[in-house]
Order: C-alpha cells, then structure tokens, then sequence
C-alpha cells in the first residue's frame, strides 16, 4: 500500500522535452528487445511475439518500463521519467519490436546465403536464375560463409563477418531510404491527418493512459488502482496461469479460449472458406479504442468475404484470360485492391489545400507547422524515391517496373499507416503489399525479363523490408503525434533523429545476433522457418515463376474487377458523406480477406457488441469508465505470456510452449 501513497516529491507537472537520456535509454531498450526477441525465437523456440503491427513484445517491453518508473518515482522522485520520456522509449521499442525472426531480420538473413547453398539440380534454380542475381546482394558462395553458416563453425574458426557486411550493407541503405521515403511522406501529412481530419491515434492513447497519475503525487499509475483495470487483467492471465499448470499435469484440462487459429475453425458449406472463431485479448482490448462504424465494417466485409468466396466456389466463376482465370481468391483481392487504391486516392484529393500550402511552403523556405521543415521533408522525399529508384534496377528491374512497383507500395503503406492511426486496430495487412500480386493479375509478366522477374520477387519477398507485417511506417504517426506539443527548444529537432537512430540499432543488432547463432549453433539445427525453409520458399517460388512456360498478360477482365471494387469503396466513401450515420466503412472493403477480419471475426464482433452496448445504455462517461477492464485485458494477457516464456526458458529450454500465434 505504501507504493500508492501520495509523494510530495513527485512533481505534479512536466514540461515536454525529448531528453538525452530517454534516447540513450530508448536505444538500450530496443538493441535489448531486438536480442532478446531473437534468441526466444530462433535459439530457445520460446515463441515469437511479432505477429502484429502492435506486438506483444512492445507491449511487455512498454509494461516493464512502466512498473521500473513507478519504483523510480518511489525511492528517486526526482529522477523519474516523465511522459514524454517515456513516449521516447515506447517509439524505439515499437519500431524494433516487429524486425526480430520471422517479423522480417530472419527471412532476410537467411535468405542471403540461400539461393547459392540450396541449388541443386533437381530445382534448377542455376539455370533459371542463379546468374541473374546481383553480386553485391547476396555473400560470396564460399564453404566458410555458406557451409558454415548451415553446419555450424569447426573448432578454432570464427564468424566470417567481412564475408556479410557488403551485401548487408547494401540492402540496409535500401531499406533505410524506403523508411526514409515513408517518414517524409507522413510528416508531410501529419498536420492534415492530427488537425484537419482528427485521426484518434488509439495506440499513443493506450501508452498514455497507462502513464496517467504520475503526475498527480504518486508512484502508482492511476489505472493501476482501479479494481475495473484488475478484473480485466485477471481473466485473461488466470486462464493463461491455468494452462501453466499443464506443462506439470498432463491430466489437468487446459482452457483452449485462447488458442491459435490451427484449433478455431469451422466450415460453413462445402467449398466455403473456414470461419475463424479466435478470442484474442489483443484485438478486444485495443479494440475498443476503436470506433463502432470501423469494428463494424471490419466483421461485415470480413463475413461477407466468406460468403462471396463460398459462392464463387460453388458456382465456379472465374475471371480473366485462358491460362491465367482469377479465382475466388484472387476475385476478392483485386476488389480489395480497388478498395484500398480509392481510399488512397480519397486521401490525398481531400488533403489537395494542405498539399498545396507544404509544396508553397518549401519553395519559400520556410519551415512550415510540420513536424520537420516542409523543404526539408520534400528535398528528402525526393532524394529517397530516387534512391530507392535507383536501388530497384541495380537489383535488375527496368525503370518502369521500379516506378509501378513503388507506387503500389506507396498505396499499401500509406493506406496501412494512416488506417492504422484511424482505427488502432493492429492486424491490418494490406492485400498485394509491393505489388508484385497487382503485376501478375492485371499488368501481366509476357514483356518482363529473366532478370525482371527475378528482382520482382526479391524485392516482394520477405528479405527487403519485411513480409506482410510492415516494418516502421505504422509507428510514424504515433510517434509523431506523441511528440507535437514539444517545443523546438526542448529537442524538438530529435523526434526524427530517434526514428532513424532505433531503426538502425534495431537492424544490425537483429542481424549479427541471427548471423553468430546460426554460425555457432547451425542454421540447419536452430530448426527455424525463417532460417531455411521460409528461404527455399522464396527462391522455390522464384524458379516456378520462371519455369513456366506461358507468362501473364494484361488482362482487362480482371482490372474490371479491380475497378468494380474501386467504384463500391467510392461509393461507400460518398454514402458516408451524405449520410453521417452510414454504418459501413470502405476499409473493411480494403481489408476484407485479409488476417485481421479473417481471423479475428469472432473477437471484433465481441468487442463491438460490447462497445455497442455501453455506449448506448452508458455514453461517454461509462465508455471511459469500461475502458480500465479493456486495458487489464490487454495486460494480462501480456503478462501471462511473459510469465509463460520464462517458465519455459527454466523449466523447458528450446521446447517452448507457444502461448502467443495467429
């Protein structure tokens, strides 16, 4: 109880400031998570806690740094961190917390040394493309560097780190100005997106509040001592701390609410995709941060996705070209393509006066309301796309391909990140993320060369910039927005410098950590997907698509389709303009087959039930209160995880459990 008690040393105020030592920290913290997340992962099998743009992992990082500032605060009250410090620490963790293993650093590690060590033969892969790969990307093919790194060192030997460092340096400056690229884009729109159409940030609000009340006298965080906060923490992490109680006595039954989408399917009809029936704590805490419309749209379009498949299936309708007919599947993407292209498109046409006043801005010289000078956000916006352009064709695309292919990331990302500052909700993964799907559907690969194809698939595997979970650009507007009432003079001019700073610390310390334990223990032996299978699966990929004999062609019935879903999204967007209480959002369009609305169905439609519910027997003033039993649910989930993983790192070593998983 003593913890609680009100401490006149505490200040009741802070002034906002980015301080040094909430960067050195926030730096430690992430180089820690960015280590430790992959060893748990890769060496220990102890689970992976990177499976969404808003991760566990940052959340159990964030949580520990919440309870070491209450002791702070306890035993050196002048020393603890304020708000913003914190939001310092929380951005660093956040942009590292999805590179660890199978977030990104473990395809593109072990992508490296593939394509030379698994030729073979019966794949081909030397034939078809093995020549076509440039020098400068992949390490040289010898035994030391390919053999080794797969069968582990012989004793004496050591990490050949020369034999890496060119090519990972080289991919590192393409990811570096493709994240550089991202950050001008979002500052550039930051101000329309905070001001003029009042994004709700979810994810910086949920940090926050966390933080609130150490301001107010005490060391104890407010929430923490609201009984609503630890009912919620107490189902999720009391059915997780039953299940722990399994790992001892088999006979005991477990609580299966809580597991993966492996055991939580069910078929509707015969050739109708499973409907998912996952509880996931994640998507019905943060969930209720988001608004009702978008929770809504998101479980509608995700079930009305089943439906439409279902049928197509049944019926058998096809799309497209002799040879090359689209599918239920394919049919949905491009419509959610379309969807997610107008949404972009809208996005842009209503921010045209603001585009206008950054582009007036820059060309006089001043430095504008951004959260970096408009002339600089531009002049590096243009150096980066170059750059990248550039970056492209040295992996051997033709100019053309490089521009189509940035465009269609620039949809996916800029639609992803900014929806995810919307909406809070963190399984947003956009359909056809770097084009490559958009290319083959619609634009056709008949006029693309060996070498074309070749850097096509590189680039939209998982070795540049990650997979389908993307990597920085979702944290940029939170970080941004949690950082705007800092005045210039209180270190304003470090709210970029910290992005850049964490992204890197995050990235090299991922890959030497993944590069000395495949070397000392064997790639082969750490039994990792991302290691070597995930690899085999790209450049397997690589040698179909260029194996076959007839290629793609443009193929105007599927882009009818991809228009069809782009005129339902502008039809959506208009009925909500015209009619303010229009339930459905074109988002859940954009997103309707994708992992949030396929998989986690059952968990939205609970939380907006909920939601539905409180807010309309309650209003406002139940919702806030309702909101500590969401967060606890949150909370305990985490922590039960965390509490799982560290009985498995003692008691069960390399034979994790696997609390956390789709």
């Amino acid at each position: 109880m003593a913890i609680s008690q009100p401490d006149p040393q505490i200040q009741p105020t802070e002034s906002p400031r980015i301080t040094g030592r909430s960067i050195l920290l926030g730096l430690l913290t992430a180089g820690l998570m960015a280590y430790s997340q992959n060893v748990l992962e890769i060496v220990l099998h102890a689970g992976s806690l990177v499976k969404s743009s808003f991760p566990v992992a940052l959340i159990l990082g964030f949580l520990l740094w919440v309870v070491i500032n209450m002791f702070i605060a306890r035993f050196a009250p002048k020393s603890v961190l304020s708000r913003h410090e914190m939001m310092v620490i929380f951005a660093t963790m956040w942009i590292v917390g999805m590179m660890p293993g199978v977030g990104w650093m473990g395809y593109f590690i072990g992508a490296l040394p593939a394509p030379h060590f698994f030729a073979s033969p019966e794949n081909r892969w030397a034939e078809l493309f093995l020549d076509e790969l440039p020098r400068w990307a992949f390490p040289e093919p010898t035994p030391w560097i390919m053999d080794r790194f797969y069968f582990g060192l012989h004793t004496g030997e050591y990490v050949p780190w020369t034999g890496w460092m060119p090519s990972v340096l080289w991919w590192f400056s393409g990811v570096l100005a493709f994240m550089a690229a991202g950050f001008f884009v979002i500052a550039i729109f930051h101000r329309q997106w905070a001001d003029a159409e009042r994004l709700t940030y979810p994810l910086v609000n949920f940090p926050m509040d966390l933080m609130e009340g150490f301001g107010e006298g005490r060391a104890l965080p407010k929430i923490f001592r609201d009984p609503i906060f630890w009912a919620g923490f107490a189902w999720t992490a009391g059915i997780i701390g039953w299940n722990i109680i399994n790992f001892w006595f088999p006979n005991v039954p477990r609580i299966t609410l809580f597991d993966s989408i492996n055991t939580k399917s069910m078929t509707v009809a015969q050739s109708f995709p499973p409907v998912y029936l996952r509880v996931l704590p994640l998507v019905i805490g943060l969930g209720y941060l988001c608004s009702l419309d978008l929770l809504f749209s998101f479980w509608f379009f995700g079930l009305l996705a089943v439906v439409k498949m279902g049928v197509i299936n049944r019926t058998g309708f096809t799309v497209g070209l002799e040879g090359q007919v689209a599918k239920g599947g394919e049919i949905v993407n491009l419509e959610s393509h379309g969807a997610m292209t107008v949404l972009v498109v809208w996005s842009v046409w209503i921010a045209r006066r603001h585009l206008i006043h950054v582009a007036k801005t820059a060309l006089n010289g001043e430095r504008g309301d951004g959260p970096i000078s408009y002339r600089f956000a531009v002049v590096g916006l243009i150096i980066s796309v170059l750059y990248l352009c550039n970056f492209f064709i040295s992996l051997g695309m033709s100019f053309s391909l490089a521009i189509v292919h940035l465009l269609l990331m620039f949809i996916a990302y800029f639609a992803t990140s900014k929806f995810i500052a919307a909406s809070g909700f963190g399984y947003l993964f956009p359909v056809w993320i770097k084009g490559s799907g958009f290319v083959n559907a619609i634009l056709g690969t008949a006029t693309l060369s060996t070498r074309e194809m070749t850097a096509m698939h590189l680039v939209n595997s998982g070795v540049f910039y990650g997979g389908g979970r993307i990597q920085t650009m979702q944290v940029l507007p939170h970080h941004l927005k949690a950082m705007d009432d800092v005045p210039a003079e209180r270190g304003k001019h470090w709210t970029s410098g910290v992005v850049f700073l964490a992204f890197t610390m995050g990235f090299f310390v991922c890959a030497a950590t993944i590069i000395y334990y495949c070397y000392r223990d064997s790639a082969l032996f750490l039994r990792s997907w991302t290691l070597w299978e995930g690899p085999l699966s790209i450049f397997g990929g690589i040698g179909r698509a260029l194996g076959e004999t007839e290629k793609t062609s443009f193929d105007l019935q599927k882009l009818g389709i991809w228009l069809w879903g782009a005129g339902i999204a502008a039809l959506l967007a208009g009925l909500r303009t015209w009619f303010p209480r229009w339930p459905l959002h074109p988002l859940g369009l954009a997103f309707q087959y994708t992992t949030g609305p396929r998989y986690y169905a059952l968990s939205i439609l609970m939380v907006w039930a909920a939601k539905l519910l409180i807010v309309h027997f309650g209003g406002p003033r139940l919702y806030e209160r309702a909101k500590p039993f969401f967060y606890g649910t949150v909370i305990g989930y985490c922590t039960g995880i965390g509490v799982g993983m560290v009985i498995d790192l003692i008691w069960f070593p390399g034979s994790g459990h696997g609390f956390h998983n789709f």
